[in-house]
């Protein structure tokens, strides 16, 4: 399904259109470096202040829909 990650720290946030074949549930952790490409992760790390650049956890889903589709939006919190 079409989905809208959000990522954020505490300095920064950060959103990325991918496809996932799953539904994340709420506090699962999402392993963020296998979405990400290897600058936007870099970039991503470093404005995290306590971080270990692995894990992020979900804090909400919601679905959403623009003109054409419905999407899924998630809200990921990378901070440890």
């Amino acid at each position: 399904m079409k989905t809208k990650l959000i990522l954020s720290t505490q300095q920064r946030e950060m959103e990325f259109m991918t496809i996932l074949s799953f539904t994340p549930r709420i506090d699962e952790w999402f392993n963020i470096p296998d979405i990400l490409k290897t600058d936007e992760w870099t970039e991503l790390k470093q404005s995290a202040k306590c971080w270990t650049g692995i894990h992020g956890t979900v804090k909400s889903v919601e679905y959403r829909h623009d003109e054409n589709d419905f999407y899924q939006e998630i809200k990921i919190r990378c901070e440890d």
